[in-house]
């Protein structure tokens, strides 16, 4: 796997446990509007991540 393909993992892999982390934030506060914004953002960084392990093989 070329190094640029394990950056993207690896970046992509951080965004998501960040935005993981900032959604338990959010609901704890009682923000549950922010939370689904970062519940989507999680979602999309997902299929991201998908796309990249595929490209990865």
């Amino acid at each position: 796997m070329p190094i640029d393909q394990c950056r993207n993992i690896i970046m992509l892999y951080r965004l998501r446990e960040r935005a993981r982390s900032l959604i338990e934030a959010s609901r704890k506060t009682g923000n549950p509007a922010v939370a689904q914004i970062y519940t989507q953002i999680d979602n999309w960084l997902e299929t991201q991540m998908a796309y990249a392990m595929s490209a990865a093989r």
